[in-house]
C-alpha cells in the first residue's frame, strides 16, 4: 500500500515564488509613481507660494520694487531648479505671473499661472 505524498513539489514552491515575487515587483512600481507624484505636487506647490508671495508684496507696495523681479527670479530657480523660469507681465490692471520649469516625465512643461491686481 502506497502512502498519500505530503508537502510541496518544487514546482508549486517556484510558481508560489514567481506570484510573490510579481506581487511585490507591482508594490515597487505603485511606490516609485507615488514618489514621482508627491514630488510633482510639491513642485506645483513651490510654484504656487512663489507665484502667490511675489503677489502679495506687489500688491501691499503697489506695485514691483526696484530689483524684486530679479530678486524673484533666482528664487524661482533656486526653488524649482535652473531650468525655471518665472515671468511677470501685465495684462490691463492686473499683474500676471507665470512659473515654468522642466520635468521629464510630463508629456508637457508643467507650469502655473495667476493674475492679481498690485
Amino acid at each position: 500500500m502506497r502512502t498519500k505524498a505530503r508537502g510541496m513539489t518544487l514546482l508549486e514552491v517556484i510558481l508560489g515564488l514567481a506570484v510573490l515575487a510579481l506581487g511585490v515587483l507591482a508594490a515597487a512600481v505603485l511606490q516609485v509613481r507615488a514618489l514621482q507624484a508627491t514630488d510633482s505636487a510639491r513642485r506645483d506647490s513651490q510654484a504656487t507660494h512663489l507665484a502667490q508671495g511675489l503677489l502679495e508684496r506687489a500688491r501691499a507696495a503697489g506695485g514691483l520694487q526696484s530689483g524684486e523681479l530679479l530678486q524673484w527670479q533666482r528664487q524661482v530657480r533656486e526653488v524649482l531648479g535652473d531650468q525655471a523660469q518665472g515671468r511677470v507681465s501685465r495684462a490691463g490692471a492686473r499683474l500676471v505671473v507665470q512659473i515654468d520649469w522642466p520635468d521629464a516625465r510630463a508629456p508637457a512643461p508643467p507650469g502655473i499661472r495667476l493674475q492679481g491686481r498690485p
